[in-house]
């Protein structure tokens, strides 16, 4: 506007020089006086004045006009910047805690031992601490990295994609990347939760290789000492079998040696029963698959309780056999020995013309075994231990009562080699104790 203004005072201006100066060479050629010069002069300056007035220079109410808006948009822009400051320096601010946080969780990750890397849904690694870019061998690679690329462990990438989805922690225990027989192999927990509304997941992989081979040495003495032991144990017993038959023949001998040669005879079969016990044991925990089968529980019951009657037919105890579901999706020797360990149990803590209850039935998916004793019962404080190696409930009854304390931690690892659960319930002198086994029921044949 402004500048328009401007060109239009040029324009008069010149033509205001060209009137004059036409009119002052006409003034001079007709010699005309000062007076009528003056009135010629003035005339043309007045008409001058006029036209740079009208239109050229702006009017108040223009003016007006210009000034208010540009204070009113000034004062506008001013509190835009402002305002535009104030959330850069607030976001400066916020990026330099989130760089100084990220640093510090960064720095506490890459402290870890332990592998440790984000992934995303793609299963792409998007972050991995030192120790997991040592292991995998990731520092030359710049991520995000697949992957596949990292390891072609089938079993662990169907672990990190099952675990995708889910709003809960997995875990997988002595996991071994390396699947040949090496002895130097490590051995990890391996742990995958969410770690941002499902969309990233944090694998932590926790090395348990010292544990690991703790445990196989701990296994592997027991099950080295069983068998170096059993074998002088058994001659012995066979020994003193052959002594018994010659104390029948000399009768002079049996009074002076029948008591020492009887407590010989009950404790090497002690030993002996605990080294099979431990090699039962032994043998379940080593045990990486077992062979399930549809079993009839019926017949088996039959089979093993007629054999437990008669060692305790003196006992005169009732057998009370109530089976709904009559076959169990398990494998046939394990649980063999889980009816014998519970049922062999009930007879010998079981009273005189006591009663023995075993139940079977199938619900949400299990099918469940109970098996009820009315005998002495457990204390509710020692309840959470009975699965403990070499635990007895009454130390002082432990020497009248034959057993090795280990019956109830082979029946436990068998029930989880089954995936399966089992549940004591105990009312010390009035209801006797509970044992509730729930196994998965048979998978339906397509």
């Amino acid at each position: 506007m402004i500048e328009i203004r401007y060109k239009r005072i040029l324009f008069f201006q010149a033509i205001f020089l060209i009137i004059l100066a036409v009119i002052t060479y006409i003034l001079f050629n007709q010699n005309l006086n000062t007076v009528k010069f003056l009135i010629v002069w003035t005339t043309a300056i007045i008409l001058n004045l006029l036209c740079v007035l009208r239109y050229a220079l702006p009017t108040k109410s223009l003016l007006s006009k210009i000034t208010s808006t540009a204070v009113e948009e000034d004062l506008s822009w001013a509190e835009i910047e402002e305002s535009i400051a104030r959330k850069d320096v607030a976001f400066n601010k916020q990026k330099e805690e989130f760089e100084l946080e990220n640093l510090k969780y960064k720095r506490l990750l890459d402290s870890l031992e332990d592998p440790v890397c984000i992934f995303n849904k793609s299963l792409n690694i998007i972050y991995a601490n030192q120790a997991f870019s040592a292991h995998f061998d990731l520092t030359e690679h710049a991520l995000p990295f697949p992957l596949i690329e990292i390891t072609r462990n089938l079993e662990f990438q169907d672990f990190l994609k099952n675990s995708i989805g889910k709003d809960i922690t997995s875990r997988k225990s002595y996991f071994s990347f390396n699947q040949l027989q090496d002895p130097h192999k490590s051995y990890f927990d391996l742990k995958v939760f969410p770690v941002d509304n499902q969309s990233n997941y944090l694998c932590l992989l926790h090395d348990v290789t010292e544990r690991k081979m703790t445990d196989q040495m701990r296994e592997d003495f027991v099950s080295n000492f069983s068998h170096e032991v059993r074998t002088p144990l058994t001659i012995l017993n066979g020994q003193m079998q052959n002594l018994k038959v010659l104390l029948e023949k000399e009768s002079d001998f049996e009074s002076r040696f029948s008591v020492c040669f009887s407590k010989i005879d009950n404790n090497s079969r002690r030993l002996i029963n605990l080294f099979n016990d431990l090699l039962r044991l032994t043998s379940v925990e080593t045990k990486k698959d077992i062979h399930k089968e549809s079993i009839e529980i019926e017949e088996m019951l039959t089979f093993l309780t007629q054999d437990l009657m008669t060692n305790y037919a003196q006992k005169k105890i009732q057998l009370d056999i109530q089976l709904e579901q009559k076959t169990f999706w398990v494998d046939y020797n394990l649980f063999e020995q889980i009816l014998l360990n519970l049922i062999d149990n009930s007879l010998k803590y079981t009273q005189p013309n006591g009663v023995i209850s075993i139940r079977s039935f199938s619900e949400d998916g299990l099918d469940n075994l109970i098996i009820k004793d009315n005998g002495s019962g457990i204390p509710e404080e020692q309840i959470h231990r009975i699965f403990e190696r070499f635990f007895r409930v009454d130390s002082s009854r432990s020497s009248e009562i034959e057993g090795t304390g280990l019956g109830l931690s082979i029946v436990k690892h068998i029930v989880q080699k089954h995936d399966g659960r089992i549940k004591v319930q105990s009312k010390p002198q009035i209801d006797g104790t509970s044992f509730t086994l729930s196994f998965p029921s048979a998978p339906i044949s397509k």
